[in-house]
């Protein structure tokens, strides 16, 4: 009668089949882990709006997540120049080469809003931050734009007409044309031929007005809203 044949395992199988299945496991938790580090970093990169995706050294703008009302972010990255000259630097700003202009008021019979004012955009890249709030320091509601940079911060600020403000501070229908969230403009270096880019169109609609979309037709009378471009500095401001 046959005995039926023992397996027998040497010391040095048991070890390396015991690193072998350590190895498996260990690559396989590196892959789970490596996905997972991915999905957060692709998350981390839509919260903050990044642009390393974009052709280095091209004009590119993306409008980034807020959670407060009436507060809108874009990260912009102007190309960089070697000219010292241009240097971005809070005891010598360079030349103005973009900028960054706000309004709230779009006049009756015009497609392009009255801008109050435009703040420089340095080179580099720069988060840009649009808010309409009370100044807690003179108790005014105004229209801000905050440009923050790793060379520097820049703010401006105007005060709001009271019209205005009442509008601001209620609930409205809001007809948005501007940037979405998410979205990418870019321009490869030397291009600026798509200049200016709206980077806010955010109407209120009150009364009537809620019944009308005017898209890139005239308003019939004065609209309020939130406006900003970004535009070329060698433009005039009109």
């Amino acid at each position: 009668m046959n005995r039926p044949r023992r397996i027998s395992w040497s010391l040095q199988t048991l070890m390396v089949s015991a690193t072998i299945a350590a190895l498996v496991g260990g690559n396989v938790f590196s892959i789970v882990r490596l996905r997972q580090a991915e999905t957060e970093l692709d998350a981390l990169r839509r919260e903050v709006g990044s642009l390393h995706h974009t052709p280095a050294g091209s004009l590119a703008v993306v409008r980034i997540a807020s959670d407060t009302p009436l507060t809108y972010r874009f990260r912009v990255r102007t190309p960089v120049t070697d000219d010292p000259t241009q240097r971005w630097n809070s005891a010598q700003p360079p030349k103005t080469l973009y900028r960054i202009a706000y309004s709230t008021i779009l006049p009756r019979g015009r497609t392009q809003p009255e801008w109050y004012s435009a703040i420089a955009v340095p080179p580099g890249e720069s988060v840009v931050t649009i808010q309409i709030a009370e100044d807690p320091r003179d108790e005014r509601w105004k229209i801000s734009t905050l440009v923050r940079s790793e060379s520097a911060t820049r703010r401006m600020g105007t005060v709001l007409p009271d019209e205005h403000t009442r509008l601001f501070r209620q609930s409205h229908d809001v007809v948005s044309t501007g940037l979405k969230r998410q979205d990418v403009v870019v321009m490869p270096p030397g291009e600026t031929i798509r200049l200016p880019v709206r980077l806010l169109d955010e109407r209120w609609l009150v009364g009537e007005q809620s019944l009308l979309l005017y898209g890139d037709k005239a308003p019939d009378e004065d609209q309020v809203g939130v406006y900003a471009e970004l535009q070329s500095a060698d433009q005039p401001l009109s």
